[in-house]
């Protein structure tokens, strides 16, 4: 995506307004959709002290049916993930004005799970799709409290949530859900990511095997393919695949 002062391109369609900050949080979700579709998002920053740009498609020489189709996805899908965007950039810069807040797990510092679900919501009402689920469930949690006691459990809850926040993207989603179990919304997820992810996050986890404090994970996965879909009953059914 361009993001310098841009003039207006032909065969070009303009989409309101747009804070740059937010247009370049969203970056790469804009990014996937330039590539799935075959065109270019840009930004047409008409006043030099401005923050504010027209957000704007050029859909080169592509031919006109696929054109229309493109732009028939565009113009319901672009609006909601700006207004997603918007919200979700707010939101971050609030959270980073203040370390802990009633939306932090006090103890690894991600999401709570009201606000996940919280947060689902708001990829419902907005139309995100698709969005994978994964559920995480640490598989020795409860025997590690036991043998070893409360601080090394914490310990091992900790290294997982730290493990599966530096695997992940800007814009996933990562909340503590219960005790010992997790749950990671992907948004816009393209075809491949959530594999590749999850290879990451093995990867690190192979790295603690020989240590006292290992994560071993179990892993219930869902996803949201249509507007239809409910991500709030998605994190329910991928929670369900977990063992006892």
């Amino acid at each position: 995506m361009k993001f310098e002062n841009t003039k207006t391109v032909d065969d070009a369609v303009y989409y309101g307004t747009i804070e740059e900050p937010v247009a370049r949080y969203l970056e790469s979700h804009l990014k996937c959709l330039e590539e799935d579709y075959h065109i270019e998002f840009f930004l047409d920053k008409r006043e030099e002290n401005s923050a504010m740009c027209r957000l704007g498609i050029d859909f080169g020489d592509m031919d006109q049916d696929a054109k229309q189709e493109a732009y028939g996805v565009m113009q319901s899908l672009v609006p909601a993930l700006l207004t997603y965007g918007r919200q979700q950039y707010i939101e971050m810069q609030l959270l980073s004005k203040k370390k802990l807040t009633m939306r932090d797990d006090p103890l690894t510092g991600l999401f709570t799970a009201e606000y996940m679900m919280d947060r689902a919501y708001v990829l419902n009402r907005a139309e995100i799709y698709p969005t994978t689920v994964i559920a995480v469930k640490l598989k020795h949690w409860r025997d590690t409290v036991k043998n070893l006691g409360k601080e090394s459990g914490d310990i091992l809850v900790q290294l997982t949530a730290s493990i599966l926040g530096k695997t992940a993207e800007k814009d996933y989603l990562i909340g503590r859900m219960e005790d010992d179990i997790f749950a990671i919304l992907i948004p816009l997820v393209k075809q491949g990511e959530t594999e590749k992810y999850l290879k990451r996050v093995d990867e690190e986890c192979r790295m603690y095997k020989d240590s006292v404090v290992a994560p071993s994970l179990a892993m219930g996965i869902t996803a949201t393919s249509n507007k239809r879909d409910n991500v709030q009953e998605k994190i329910k059914e991928a929670m369900a695949q977990l063992p006892a």
